[in-house]
Formats: structure tokens, C-alpha cells, sequence
């Protein structure tokens, strides 16, 4: 059991597999990062480093600087790491990838109980709206 999965996890195939899933990753973290965050609500964003470049670029210069720097670095590593510490690359990136995961979840999540709120509220407001009328 421990030698399959030892075998399975040393896979360079499976590294640059987990490299492109990575890359989606980021992609829809940025993507959901910046419906929670546009135009300017920066005080949302937990990754203090993250949050410093989105208020000096903007969001959407923010995000797509800060996604790019984050893969460029990952991809160099990997590409120097990968023959030598295949391995350990792959648990790194099995590991990155679940948190990735689980964050874009929470975006979306955090984005459609915002925009659910602020629907209810505008729907409260037309109808206090109506009745001042």
C-alpha cells in the first residue's frame, strides 16, 4: 500500500497535471475573488499580502499581477524541482490544490450571499420606496 502510493505520487505526468489544475485553480480564485472584492471592497480579502496589492493596483490589476507573479514562481520551481523531488512537488501540489479548491468554493459561496443580501435589499427599498410614494 505504501509503495503505491509512494509509486503513484512520484509520477511526473501527475505533476504536470497537478500544474494545470493548479492554473485553474488560481484562475477561478482570481476570478472569484474579484466578484467579492470589485470595485473596492478590499477589507473582504484574508491574505493581507494579497490585500496590499489589490489597494495599490486595484482589484483587477491586483489580481491578475498577483495570480501571474504566484504562477510564474510556481512554474519556474516546478520546472527546476520536478525530476529531483517529484514526489514531494506532487503532495505539495496535491495539498495546494485542495486548498485552492476549498477557497474558490467559499468565494462563490461569500459572493452569492452578498449579491443574495443586497438583492433583498434593493427589493426592500423599492417596496419602502412604494409606500413613501
Amino acid at each position: 500500500m505504501k509503495a503505491s502510493f509512494i509509486q503513484f505520487f512520484s509520477r511526473l505526468p501527475l505533476l504536470g497535471f497537478q500544474f494545470i489544475i493548479f492554473v485553474i485553480l488560481n484562475i477561478l480564485d482570481g476570478h472569484s475573488t474579484w466578484k467579492v472584492l470589485y470595485p473596492d471592497k478590499y477589507h473582504r480579502e484574508m491574505n493581507p499580502l494579497a490585500r496590499w496589492v489589490f489597494r495599490k493596483l486595484g482589484v483587477t490589476k491586483g489580481i491578475i499581477t498577483y495570480k501571474s507573479i504566484l504562477i510564474l514562481i510556481i512554474g519556474v520551481l516546478l520546472g527546476h524541482y520536478a525530476r529531483k523531488e517529484t514526489f514531494s512537488l506532487n503532495i505539495i501540489l496535491t495539498v495546494a490544490n485542495i486548498v485552492f479548491l476549498i477557497t474558490v468554493l467559499h468565494n462563490y459561496k461569500v459572493y452569492h450571499k452578498i449579491h443574495h443580501l443586497k438583492s433583498h435589499k434593493d427589493k426592500i427599498s423599492e417596496l419602502d420606496g412604494d409606500k413613501i410614494s
